[in-house]
């Protein structure tokens, strides 16, 4: 598995086998993350506080897609800004939960390295 397959589905950054995050997903508790890694026994928050930079990566992930969705419609659609920004609120409403979760797991991946030698063993 690469690294940007691991992002996307929520795995281990050490191992690339474990998962981040509790499943099922509960609406209730979005992000409940598991403690360490069932596979390779890695902790996922090594202090408190670590995921406060994945606040950074989702605030950029969520300003650049609003960006290109209300310029797309102003400028090739020529909707108003109001229609613009109805369509942005209906689609940052669904995607709030998965930019929340892509976020963490983009951090921790930038955070922490793959080891080969684990995966091969294993």
């Amino acid at each position: 598995m690469n690294v940007f397959s691991s992002i996307w589905n929520y795995k281990c950054p050490k191992c690339r086998k474990g998962d981040l995050f509790v499943k099922p997903f509960k609406i209730s508790d979005p992000l409940n993350m598991n403690e360490k890694c069932s596979h390779c026994e890695q902790r996922f928050e090594p202090e408190p506080g670590y995921f406060f930079g994945a606040m950074f990566i989702s605030y950029g992930w969520t300003v650049w897609t609003i960006l290109a969705i209300v310029g797309f419609c102003m400028l090739v659609l020529y909707w108003t800004v109001e229609s613009s920004f109805i369509l942005v609120i209906f689609i940052s409403a669904l995607s709030y939960f998965f930019i929340m979760r892509i976020s963490r797991s983009m951090y921790i991946h930038l955070d922490m390295r793959y080891d080969r030698e684990l995966a091969s063993k294993e």
